[in-house]
């Protein structure tokens, strides 16, 4: 039998998850619509069906996610940044969530300019507003959705620094829009700054410095977590559960994972399942059966 590359991942993909039970149980798992959550999401995911459930997976923008989780329509969200930049969200909703693990630390976000662009001109977030590095900049700072942490922040950074009045504007967006600004820019060699955070593939294929910005308006490191709705052990039972509160990737991890996806044009799905095959020690411990 002759097999389509398509039909051989299905295939593949379809052993992976094969020792789940016929009728498994159900879950719901949400995440922020930009690839470096969805990848994150998708080892989760795999996690989930190893241990026998079926899994729907949700995808929106921050002010979407949150409200469903808080109202349980989604069961677990990957990944809450805390303490700082998902705060309001947290805040609003926290009475009803509860924290599962950590995914990674070292999560943060910032302002950058690519390395081209000379330090002795620009080193600061506040360097961008003397005229003449205003002069040869773009003065249109793309972005992800108003509502991230990100550009909550820079709008934060924009008008603390008065940036506005130097002609600077944030233009948040579709994922897609800014990414092919950003690649249209470097490749053009101009001067242009861009909100940024870790982990992001986008810091594995430029060369990128990270702007000074002491009033710290885009918040300090985090750390990213798997949270979930309050009533949770209502659908996982104690081996689930246990193995996602034993789940830990890091930075490094979910940006390669993140590049599969945006550099090497992999699903989501795919990356996750060939990400899980290559760390078989660590998804083995993940599964490891609860002692009594």
């Amino acid at each position: 039998m002759n097999l389509s590359s398509r039909q051989l991942c299905a295939l593949l993909v379809a052993l992976v998850i094969g020792s789940s039970p016929a009728h498994a149980r159900y879950v719901v798992l949400g995440h922020v619509d930009l690839s470096f959550y969805e990848v994150n999401a998708a080892v989760v995911q795999f996690v989930l069906e190893r241990l026998g459930y079926n899994v729907a997976m949700k995808k929106g923008t921050h002010s979407q996610i949150y409200p469903e989780l808080g109202a349980g329509e989604v069961d677990l969200f990957v990944a809450a940044w805390l303490p700082h930049t998902h705060a309001k969200y947290w805040e609003e909703h926290k009475s009803d969530l509860a924290r599962i693990t950590r995914l990674y630390g070292d999560a943060r976000l910032f302002w950058a300019v690519p390395d081209y662009v000379p330090a002795s001109d620009v080193a600061a977030v506040a360097d961008l507003s003397r005229p003449e590095v205003a002069a040869r900049m773009d003065k249109t700072i793309r972005g992800p959705g108003a509502d991230s942490g990100l550009m909550i922040g820079s709008a934060r950074v924009v008008e603390e620094y008065r940036l506005d009045s130097a002609g600077y504007r944030l233009a948040p967006g579709k994922p897609a829009d800014w990414i092919a600004w950003f690649n249209a820019n470097l490749e053009a060699g101009k001067w242009f700054v861009t909100p940024l955070w870790q982990p992001q593939y986008l810091n594995q294929v430029a060369k990128l410095r990270v702007l000074e910005e002491p009033r710290q308006l885009l918040g300090k490191t985090d750390s990213a977590y798997l949270v979930a709705h309050k009533d949770i052990k209502q659908k996982l039972d104690k081996h689930a559960l246990g193995a996602l509160q034993r789940m830990e990737l890091s930075v490094q991890w979910v940006t390669e994972l993140d590049h599969m996806v945006n550099v090497d044009k992999m699903s989501p799905r795919d990356a996750a399942r060939l990400w899980i095959g290559a760390h078989p020690n660590t998804v083995s411990y993940w599964l490891e059966p609860e002692e009594d």
